[in-house]
C-alpha cells in the first residue's frame, strides 16, 4: 500500500468521528455502493439509527481534487453531501474558492457541499473538522435505504 493509499484510508476514521459528533446515533458505511451496486461512496452515514437523512462524504488526499470532485458529489443522491481532504493540502487559490463558496452550491435549487479538513495532530493522530457545513439537498431516499440497509451491515453503527 503508498503512503497516498494509506492515508486515504486512514482518513475514514476521523471524518466518521466528525460526522458521528454532528448526527443523531448515524450509521457509518465506509466504501459503501451507493446509490447502485456500481457506484461508490467513501462513506455513507445514515442518521437515527440508519433511518434518517443519508449524508455522503467524498475523500480526497489533496484539496484541489476535492474541489473537482464537486460536480460528481452533486449527482450522488443524498440529503446532505460533503467532501474531505488534508488540511495541509489547501493552497490559497483553492482556499479562496471554498471561501466564495459558489461552486459549493447546485446551479438551481437549495442545498450546499459541506468541506471538511483532515488534520494530523500529535504524533500520526487525526482529527477532522467542518470548515463549510452542508445544507439540506432536495430529496427522499427511504425506499433506497430500507434495500440497501437490508443487504449492508454498517462499519459504526449505535443500535
Amino acid at each position: 500500500m503508498t503512503e497516498t493509499q494509506r492515508l486515504y484510508e486512514r482518513a475514514k476514521e476521523p471524518v466518521s468521528q466528525c460526522m458521528i459528533r454532528r448526527l443523531l446515533l448515524p450509521s457509518v458505511y465506509w466504501d459503501a455502493p451507493w446509490p447502485t451496486p456500481d457506484r461508490q461512496v467513501d462513506l455513507l452515514v445514515v442518521d437515527r439509527a440508519g433511518v434518517g437523512d443519508v449524508h455522503i462524504v467524498e475523500i480526497k488526499r489533496r484539496a484541489a481534487d476535492a474541489i473537482k470532485a464537486i460536480p460528481q458529489v452533486m449527482a450522488i443522491p443524498a440529503q446532505y453531501k460533503w467532501i474531505a481532504f488534508y488540511a495541509d493540502t489547501l493552497d490559497r487559490k483553492t482556499e479562496s474558492a471554498i471561501a466564495k463558496r459558489k461552486m459549493l452550491f447546485p446551479d438551481k435549487g437549495p442545498g450546499c457541499v459541506g468541506v471538511i479538513a483532515i488534520e494530523r495532530t500529535t504524533g500520526s493522530a487525526m482529527e477532522a473538522r467542518i470548515l463549510v457545513p452542508a445544507e439540506r439537498f432536495p430529496g427522499s431516499y427511504d425506499e433506497e435505504l430500507q434495500l440497501f440497509s437490508a443487504t449492508h451491515k454498517p462499519d459504526i453503527s449505535f443500535e
